[in-house]
């Protein structure tokens, strides 16, 4: 059994992991139903299969110090994280936190949906020990950050997920957290808010904030951290000064063996300019950017297209088959490949749309290989006259009573359209 320690007296280090490992124990067996459940009560579920997630894992982290954490999916970074703010203890080895740790592992987690904005900022600071006087004395520049002063007394749950997410992003970095995690949440709203966001996070770096740092994307960490770590099967094996580490992860990225990563998602204007806007029943242009090892692309990956409305409602699905003929461009550890699809006259009349591709083997088992999302705003440019959520192409004949209609445009005494 572990033993995990927080000092009083402020030592030269904020965050240190001393040969820590996490098992788990892996059952194959699936209970689908309550039969399965009750029988599983009497009758033991077998021995499972053991599972180290992490394995004597050491490193620190220096008081402002920014460490990125690399890996590719399974590493152990998540387990890693959910060591550090609690959520997980070490099966074995000592971690050691000597200041007020503040997670941002998913934004607005701790969001209440029938509370206001204003109340669930209130309601954030009491969980992390702030009383509601801290929180009146920050709550205009939570608000101002977040770009939310029309909509802060709405309750949340009427909230797009730019908005939810903005939210949460302003309050965790207004908390003045000595030590802040941070997993794959800078793509929070436009260009212009996510500039703004890394400003933040820079000035908590000048204020002695300790910053551990994780994402899949690599140029991130580069740009941002002063050192890194590499995870490779639960295994430390690689840390040091950021542009070496990053280098290190690209080469394994280039010999992996996996068919095929799924690097980038966007959405396309008409230019081909990269937007997070459209009007409704325009072209919804989407492009994803691929990394093809040297062996090319098997016959059993598909690249899915999901669309989701503000609710999480399922709008429309895809999967499609990636032609293994796939032009490449080749570049610096590996081949780019691009693909687009395209949605002609999106029927949708306005709010927010969750793009999310998912790139997969197909072979029975459905791996999943990669995963990005992004999100555009559908935006009249307008007052329209239609409700509801879909743009329909849609107008009214007029014609006298008793009469079929034949021509419209020479029995209509008027017409009315979408369009």
């Amino acid at each position: 059994m572990s033993v995990r320690r927080e000092r009083t007296t402020r030592p030269d280090v904020a965050l240190e992991f001393r040969d820590v490992s996490r098992h788990f124990k892996l059952f194959h067996e699936q209970r689908n139903s309550f039969q399965d459940w009750f029988i599983g009560l009497v009758r033991p579920r077998g021995k499972g299969e053991d599972f180290w997630a992490l394995r004597d894992v050491s490193f620190s982290v220096g008081w402002g110090e920014v460490l990125g954490v690399l890996g590719r999916n399974g590493a152990g970074k998540s387990t890693l994280l959910k060591l550090v703010t609690r959520i997980l203890e070490p099966t074995s080895g000592e971690i050691y936190l000597y200041g007020d740790t503040h997670a941002m592992l998913e934004l607005g987690a701790g969001f209440h949906p029938e509370l206001s904005g204003r109340d669930n900022v209130y309601l954030n600071g009491s969980i992390y020990g702030h009383d509601r006087q801290t929180m009146s004395d920050r709550i205009d520049e939570i608000v101002r950050f977040a770009e939310l002063e029309q909509f802060i007394d709405t309750p949340v749950k009427h909230y797009s997920s730019g908005m939810f997410m903005r939210l949460g992003f302003s309050i965790a970095v207004h908390m003045e957290p000595e030590i802040l995690v941070i997993d794959e949440v800078l793509a929070v709203g436009d260009a212009n808010f996510q500039a703004k966001s890394h400003r933040a996070l820079n000035h908590l770096k000048s204020q002695g904030t300790t910053i551990l740092f994780v994402s899949h994307n690599a140029e991130q960490i580069r740009n941002f951290c002063d050192r890194a770590i590499l995870l490779e099967n639960g295994r430390l094996i690689d840390s040091g000064r950021a542009d070496d580490v990053v280098d290190h992860y690209q080469r394994l990225l280039a010999s992996s063996s996996e068919a095929v990563e799924l690097m980038r998602l966007r959405v396309l204007n008409s230019t081909g300019r990269t937007t997070d806007r459209i009007a409704p029943g325009e072209d919804l242009e989407i492009e994803a950017l691929l990394r093809v090892p040297d062996s090319g692309i098997p016959d059993d990956v598909t690249l899915a297209l999901d669309l989701f409305d503000e609710s999480g409602g399922h709008l429309f699905g895809r999967s499609s088959r990636i032609p293994p003929d796939l032009p490449l461009q080749s570049v610096d550890g590996g081949n780019l490949a691009t693909a687009r699809g395209l949605i002609r006259k999106l029927p949708i009349r306005s709010g927010e749309l969750r793009l999310v591709a998912t790139l997969q083997h197909t072979d029975g088992d459905e791996q999943v290989l990669g995963r990005r999302e992004t999100v555009v705003d559908i935006t009249s440019n307008g007052i329209a006259a239609e409700r509801g959520l879909l743009q329909l192409d849609h107008e009214w004949r007029w014609a006298a009573e008793g009469r079929r209609t034949g021509d419209p445009t020479k029995q209509n005494d008027g017409k009315g359209s979408t369009r």
